[in-house]
């Protein structure tokens, strides 16, 4: 197991500098953000291979490619276009250093990519995701790649056993997921957090691509989103959960500024080795 960040989570000038910083804070990896200013990385074969070589010399690996797009947005010029970026990565991860390459699957409002919608629970939304998602594999499958979905209770894929359901009715191991127990909590289902927790590792186990190590708390309804061990979230069954599936990947801490990125990571590392001694 190794412990990392977004890759926006720490300043810099440059990708060397962003690299080297996020090593010196005690990252062992990133979720590579795609918006780095004065690069393209989607259109420039050059851009790609500096930030590659920045975080190779740092010895961080790119764990995985953080393409969130609205894969279901309503709009269907919007839809397209996220479609078309999340295919566009997937034939670039590799330049990158990664297979891996993690979007949301989607929901049908049309101003926030992860606020929930009426339509998201039909028969007929599940049915464009896996439409759309049979495309986006099939594509994985020719590169080497491989798509891993984010659940979140707002989205289409708003449960571990949705998840579950979408690995198993695609059929591939192109397709996996990343856990993220925050996103997959409501106020009303915090207080059994630790049983959601469990039940998503055991449905997901084998099927784990990226970790998340976020948590929250609700104040009322509003979500305030925090690394984890600094929220509501039953950290201990988090981490013992994620070592229960067998999960060896990279655990990414979210939702904190830079300073306070080697507290956090030094909390999962500790808390990783609790769970494995």
């Amino acid at each position: 197991m190794i412990v990392g960040i977004f890759s926006n989570t720490v300043g810099g000038s440059s990708p060397e500098e962003v690299a080297e910083r996020a090593r010196s804070l005690g990252a062992e990896a990133v979720q590579l953000r795609l918006d780095w200013p004065g690069l393209d990385l989607l259109s420039s074969r050059d851009d790609r291979a500096r930030v590659r070589r920045a975080y190779e010399a740092a010895g961080v690996e790119i764990a995985a490619l953080a393409g969130y797009s609205n894969l279901l947005h309503p709009n269907p010029e919007r839809r397209r276009a996220a479609r078309d970026y999340v295919a566009r990565l997937i034939d670039v991860c590799a330049e990158l250093g990664t297979r891996v390459v993690v979007t949301e699957a989607g929901t049908y409002d049309g101003e926030s990519p992860w606020a929930d919608h009426p339509h998201n629970s039909t028969q007929e939304a599940w049915g464009e995701l896996v439409e759309a998602t049979r495309v986006l594999v099939q594509r994985c499958e020719r590169v080497g790649a491989v798509l891993a979905y984010e659940p979140y209770v707002n989205t289409v894929l708003s449960s571990a056993a949705k998840a579950r359901g979408l690995v198993d009715e695609i059929g591939s191991p192109a397709l996996g997921m990343v856990i993220d127990v925050a996103g997959l909590m409501t106020p009303e289902t915090m207080p059994r957090n630790a049983e959601i927790a469990g039940e998503a590792h055991r449905l997901l186990r084998g099927h784990i691509l990226l970790a998340h190590a976020d948590d929250v708390r609700y104040e009322g309804r509003e979500a305030r989103w925090l690394p984890l061990g600094w929220g509501d979230l039953d950290a201990g069954a988090v981490l013992s959960g994620l070592a229960a599936t067998g999960y060896d990947g990279a655990i990414i801490v979210e939702h904190l500024p830079e300073s306070l990125v080697p507290e956090a990571l030094a909390f999962c590392r500790e808390g990783w080795n609790v769970t494995m001694s």
